[in-house]
C-alpha cells in the first residue's frame, strides 16, 4: 500500500515539475489525472470530432444517414421487432457501423417500396437483392439468400444421394418447402407451424434436417452448439445495399464504410453475434449432385 501510495505522488510531483516547465497549472492537470471521464462525455467528444464526408444533397437530411428498412420483406436476423416496438437485428448494427464510418448519425425509417423511398425517404435499404429493384444501385454484398439444410453434425457439404429417404422439418407453406418439393431429393417432410418447432425437433433427433432460408436458419442454429449448415439447395445470390443509382457519391462512400467494416474486423463481430460466425455462402456450399 506504501509503495502505491509513493508511486501516485512521485508521479503526482513529475507532473507538477513538468507543468512548471510548461507554464500550465499543477493543480489542473493533477485534477485531471484523477478525475475520470463519464462515458456521456467521452460520447460527446467522440461526436465532436466526427467528421462527416458526406453531405447534403447526397443525403436527405445533414449530418444524418438515413436508413430504410423493408421490414415487410425481411426477418431474423437482419430485422427482428421486439415487444417494445424496438428494431434489432444485423442490420440495424450494420447500418449503424456504416452511418459512423461515414462521419455520420444514423436514424432508420420504415420503407414500403424500395425504389420511391430512395433519395426521398431515406438514403439507402439494407438487404436488397443485387438486379432487383430499377433505379437502384446495390453495393457492398453482406449477405447471401438462398435455401440451406441443417444437421446435427459440424459444418460441412452433404451429397444429394445421402438424402434420400431422410426426414425433414420444414416451417409448412413456406418459400423453402415449395423449393424442396422441386428437387429430386426424396426427402420425407415433417411441417411445423414455425421454424422453431422445426429446430426443437432437430435438436431433439426427432428429424435428420432442417430446410429453410439461409440465414433464418443460421440465426435459430446459433441457438444450438451441435446443429450446423450442411449446403443450400440453390445458388446463393448476393444482398447488399440498394442506393439510388443518380447518387454515385453515396455508393463510393457506403461501399467504402463497408470495407472499412469488414476489414477492421466489427462486420465478423456482428456475423458471430447474430449467425454464429457461419462463413459467406457461395457456389461451392451448395449440395453436390443436384440437378
Amino acid at each position: 500500500m506504501k509503495t502505491h501510495r509513493s508511486t501516485i505522488i512521485s508521479c503526482a510531483i513529475a507532473l507538477c515539475l513538468a507543468c512548471c516547465l510548461t507554464a500550465c497549472n499543477p493543480l489542473d492537470q493533477i485534477d485531471a489525472l484523477f478525475t475520470p471521464t463519464s462515458v456521456a462525455d467521452a460520447m460527446a467528444n467522440k461526436a465532436a470530432e466526427r467528421q462527416a464526408i458526406v453531405s447534403t444533397p447526397d443525403v436527405i437530411e445533414e449530418g444524418y444517414l438515413t436508413v430504410g428498412l423493408y421490414t415487410a420483406e425481411t426477418t431474423a436476423p437482419f430485422c427482428i421487432a421486439q415487444p417494445s416496438g424496438e428494431v434489432t437485428g444485423m442490420d440495424i448494427e450494420l447500418a449503424s457501423m456504416i452511418a459512423d464510418a461515414m462521419g455520420l448519425k444514423v436514424r432508420f425509417v420504415n420503407v414500403t417500396s424500395v425504389a420511391s423511398a430512395l433519395g426521398v425517404e431515406c438514403d439507402i435499404v439494407m438487404n436488397v437483392a443485387w438486379g432487383t429493384v430499377d433505379g437502384a444501385t446495390v453495393v457492398g454484398a453482406y449477405a447471401e439468400n438462398a435455401t440451406a439444410l441443417f444437421h446435427v453434425g459440424d459444418s460441412t457439404v452433404v451429397d444429394a444421394e445421402s438424402l434420400y429417404d431422410a426426414t425433414v422439418g420444414l416451417q409448412s407453406g413456406s418459400v423453402s418447402q415449395r423449393l424442396l418439393s422441386q428437387n429430386d431429393l426424396r426427402m420425407r417432410e415433417s411441417s411445423y407451424d414455425n421454424l422453431n418447432g422445426a429446430f426443437e425437433a432437430l435438436a431433439a433427433g426427432e428429424v435428420q434436417y432442417v430446410c429453410c432460408d439461409l440465414y433464418s436458419g443460421a440465426y435459430l442454429a446459433s441457438f444450438y452448439s451441435s446443429i450446423s449448415l450442411c449446403g443450400t439447395l440453390d445458388v446463393p445470390a448476393a444482398e447488399g445495399i440498394a442506393v439510388a443509382s443518380s447518387n454515385t457519391t453515396l455508393q463510393v462512400n457506403v461501399q467504402s464504410a463497408l470495407d472499412t467494416i469488414q476489414t477492421n474486423g466489427l462486420f465478423e463481430l456482428v456475423r458471430i453475434k447474430w449467425i454464429g460466425g457461419m462463413p459467406n455462402a457461395t457456389d461451392a456450399t451448395r449440395i453436390k449432385g443436384l440437378v
